[in-house]
């Protein structure tokens, strides 16, 4: 059997193909009907052919009921079913010709008759079938032309429907034109819209008048076209209506043939959009600020669909990839991404469109010539009303410098928090209720606590400010008047001295906390010492003025002593004004050692032998009320010191030990070797870190007050009674030992005593073996010329007249470029003996210069009371330099005069 379209039509039944297509359900509940009926059928036509096929073949000779297989076929006609019935025409003719067959085999006497029946049988099967068949084709096309009616008619509603809502939307109304009355006629609805009376026609002029100007022509030529070609047309035009109005339409129209008189006409539609066309004006123009938004932002601004393919984005986003945006949009904008951050941001664009979630991230992204920098992209979903995600918009903003910024303030945070953490100095914060918010480790360690301990705690609670009023004062000043203050205080609580410095900020207080004990012990030292040095600078011009006038009175009374024509009241007289003279100097020389002034001679000296060799000295020095144990460490190193002034030194620290102990006691004096090292030297400004011998001298003595203990070596001061001393003997010390480059310290307590530490420098060689008081042999006197200098003219004529007594030739000269000038009218001098200090800007050393520049190889003997290092090196003398120290007696004068020819002879 043949399947096609119109079979399968046939199979389901023409009421099946009638029916509107049903609801699934009712689809079901249908097909289970149908295909009931339809076997149903089938059943009955099977039966029915079977009982005609036996009645039939029962039947005797004379009957034939074939022909009832026609009436089958004809009722097979109402199933509907072509298959059906061509199915029992079939049936029919083969079971007619079968029994047809049967029966004339049995009887083939006479066979004429059941051929003739059963022949006739089948035609009319045949026929029946196509009488079926046509009849069922008639009843299909009728129905198909039922069905669609049905559907015309149910489009017609719907498109009733339709013209209604959109006229509720837009007014919508309908006309027609007559090309030959070159007419247009409004209907009811259009000239609802166009304002002028139904149903009249107008003219021409009237219809294109209220068309606007420019659209006229574009009017007119649209209906001419439609006119000649047969076929519809839409345009859109301004207007304006009967009452004045502007407005938008849109205008349709399709040439038709009058049913009535045969006459061409354009029926058409017109519908008012004006609202729409201001929405889509209003929408266009935010389209075009939008897009010149977009374009004017200085960053990247993009959109994409509910699925995430971008569809839209600025110039920015091109101007800094060199992309065009075509390649964004077709997904090419992963490529723009640095490859290492390229999963992580698909990963986190996917998860924001699955979720619905902001997206927000920081990646980088690659510029036109290949460099990558950091953008912060960021985008949001819009929903519609239903709350579904109809696209994303987003912004791609360059932090790349603001990037930069954020890790350099980082750093510097860091930074910063190392610095605070690092430093020495205590560094708290406190908000406005004085609990503090901030302490660095200095500041913990200061008050012994960790930082989570101390954050939250009131400040007057953790730093001891009571009873300390001048800091808290301080602080609470700055807090109230939002001023710094600075201000330095000494805590009782902590024992130190501390400079403050309170920043008021927006959360409360920053406070500098610095400890300066140490800086102000340290300028107390150099106050102390600045005011030491300024007492040397006095008693330093003083002695030079002073041992001036001692060197005429010594050499005075000396000269008149020795005089042989003196009377012996006389010659005593005068030995007691030598004597007087050499106390002076004495005093003038202990003033020298504290001004650091007097000329040294140092050498490498053998501590523990000297300190031997001293000893019955100062046993004598004591007396026998005093005991005195000298014990120095065997195998100390040489010292390098004037051993003179070692042994001044070290005997006016037995004599102040000895005042000290008025009722006996016991003096101890010891020597070993030590170590000062940096840490002493910084508390010590005036100490060089390295190795000394110590001398150390302590006595069992009254002991000195605090207080006055830095006052000690002080010229002048003294703590004995009224006459018992002259205030200089430990200023000596002190002087001498600066001097030297070494070092002085005492300790001392009331009613226990007092320790006096002398620090004396290494020697680089070894001590000589030549034993105090032991001098080299003096030389005959050998008369020469000598180039005299001196601005104190009682001292210069001392020496000349000395000098001259000696059989030498004298040429004076009270300063040094008078010297100068004096030396160019001489012929060769075997001597120039001159002063240090003088005035005219020329010095003792200038005027040597100048003298061995004009004679070279002329030696130099240097005097002074005062030297001021003008030939002094390191506290003593330069090698090269011979010094005659003032005062000096006229046999001193005669042996340094005397051992500088002799050295000048012998070079």
């Amino acid at each position: 059997m043949a399947h096609s379209a119109e079979g399968k039509n046939a199979d389901v039944g023409l009421d099946t193909a009638s029916q509107p297509t049903p609801r699934p359900s009712a689809a079901a509940s249908t097909a289970g009907r149908v295909r009931f009926t339809y076997i149903g059928s089938r059943v009955l036509i099977a039966a029915a052919l079977l009982t005609i096929l036996v009645v039939d073949s029962l039947l005797s000779r004379g009957y034939d009921i074939s022909a009832l297989y026609a009436v089958v076929v004809l009722g097979a006609a109402f199933t509907r079913s072509r298959i059906t019935v061509l199915g029992t025409a079939i049936a029919g003719v083969a079971i007619a010709l079968g029994l047809m067959l049967f029966k004339a085999i049995g009887e083939p006497p006479d066979t004429g008759p059941i051929v003739f029946a059963h022949s006739t049988a089948i035609i009319l099967i045949v026929v029946s079938a196509g009488a079926g068949l046509l009849a069922l084709n008639r009843t299909v096309q009728a129905h198909k032309l039922s069905d669609a009616l049905r559907q015309a008619e149910q489009a017609r509603e719907r498109d009733t429907r339709m013209l209604e809502a959109a006229s509720q939307v837009a007014p919508i109304g309908t006309w027609y034109f007559d090309p030959e009355d070159q007419t247009l006629t409004w209907r009811r609805g259009a000239a609802e819209i166009v304002e002028y009376e139904a149903d009249v026609p107008y003219g021409m002029d009237v219809a294109l008048g209220i068309i606007a100007p420019e659209d006229r022509t574009r009017m007119l030529g649209t209906v001419m076209h439609a006119i000649q070609t047969e076929t519809p047309f839409r345009e859109e035009f301004t207007f304006t209506s009967g009452s004045g109005a502007i407005k938008r339409i849109v205008i349709m129209g399709d040439p038709v043939t009058s049913e009535e008189n045969g006459r061409r006409l354009i029926h058409g539609s017109v519908q008012d959009i004006t609202r729409w066309a201001a929405a889509e004006e209003e929408a266009q123009t935010a389209a075009r600020r939008f897009r010149a938004m977009a374009a004017a932002v200085p960053f990247a601004v993009w959109s994409s669909g509910a699925d995430g393919e971008i569809d839209y984005a600025n110039e920015a986003l091109e101007t800094f990839t060199g992309a065009p945006p075509e390649q964004a949009m077709d997904g090419g904008w992963i490529d723009l991404i640095h490859p290492d951050d390229r999963e992580s941001v698909l990963a986190a664009w996917q998860e924001s469109i699955e979720t619905g979630r902001p997206y927000d991230v920081e990646h980088r992204l690659r510029a036109a010539d290949g460099h990558f920098e950091y953008f912060h992209i960021s985008a949001q979903p819009e929903y519609d009303i239903e709350g579904n995600i109809t696209r994303w918009w987003g912004a791609s903003i360059n932090v790349d410098a603001t990037r930069k910024l954020r890790e350099r303030a980082e750093a510097l945070a860091a930074e910063r928090a190392t610095i605070l953490e690092s430093t020495t100095d205590s560094i708290y914060a406190v908000d406005h209720d004085w609990r503090l918010v901030y302490a660095n480790s200095a500041a913990r360690s200061l008050v012994g606590k960790l930082s989570q301990d101390l954050v939250g705690e009131l400040l007057w609670d953790v730093f001891p400010f009571e009873p300390d009023d001048e800091a808290r004062e301080g602080l609470t000043l700055a807090m109230a008047t939002g001023n710094p203050q600075s201000f330095t205080y000494f805590s009782k609580g902590f024992g130190r001295w501390f400079a403050v410095m309170a920043t008021p900020t927006p959360r409360g207080l920053s406070v500098f906390n610095r400890d300066v004990s140490e800086t102000k012990r340290l300028t107390e030292q150099l106050v102390q010492a600045q005011r030491l040095d300024s007492l040397g600078r006095l008693t330093g011009g003083i002695a030079h003025d002073f041992n001036n006038v001692l060197t005429v009175v010594l050499g005075g009374a000396e000269a008149v002593a020795h005089d042989p024509s003196v009377g012996r009241e006389a010659r005593e007289m005068a030995e007691l004004v030598v004597e007087s003279a050499k106390r002076g100097a004495d005093l003038t020389s202990r003033m020298l050692a504290f001004s650091r002034r007097q000329a040294l001679e140092p050498q490498a000296v053998d501590l523990e032998l000297r300190l031997g060799d001293l000893e019955p000295m100062l046993h004598r020095a004591l007396g026998e009320t005093i005991e005195l144990h000298v014990a120095p460490d065997p195998g100390l190193p040489a010292v390098m010191v004037d051993p003179v002034q070692l042994e001044n030194a070290l005997l006016n620290l037995v004599i102040n030990a000895r005042d000290a102990m008025p009722d006996g006691g016991r003096l101890s004096i010891g020597a070993e070797e030590t170590e000062l090292d940096a840490a002493y030297a910084r508390a010590h400004t005036d100490v060089h870190p390295g190795r000394y011998v110590a001398i150390t001298v302590s006595d069992t003595g009254t002991g000195v007050d605090p207080d006055i203990v830095e006052r000690l070596f002080e010229p002048f001061f003294t703590t004995k009674a009224s006459g018992k001393g002259s205030g200089l003997g430990l200023a000596m010390v002190w002087g001498f030992a600066k001097q030297t480059g070494g070092h002085v310290s005492v300790y001392s307590e009331p009613g226990v005593g007092s320790t006096f530490r002398l620090y004396l420098p290494l020697s680089s060689v070894d001590a000589e073996a030549r034993r105090p008081g032991e001098l080299p042999p003096l030389r005959p006197i050998q008369p020469g010329v000598i180039l005299l200098a001196e601005d104190d003219d009682l001292v210069r004529t001392f020496a000349t007249e000395r000098l001259r007594s000696l059989g030498h030739t004298v040429h004076a000269a009270p300063s040094g470029p008078e010297a100068l000038a004096l030396l160019e009218t001489l012929g060769p001098i075997d001597l120039l003996f001159t002063d240090v200090v003088m005035p005219g800007g020329m010095s003792g050393r200038d005027l040597a210069d100048a003298v061995l520049e004009r004679r070279p190889g002329t030696p130099v003997l240097f005097t002074s009371g005062y030297t001021e290092d003008v030939v002094l090196h390191n506290g003593g003398a330069d090698p090269e330099v011979t010094l005659l120290s003032k005062p000096y007696t006229a046999e001193q004068l005669t042996e340094q005069i005397t051992e500088a020819l002799d050295r000048a002879e012998v070079g």
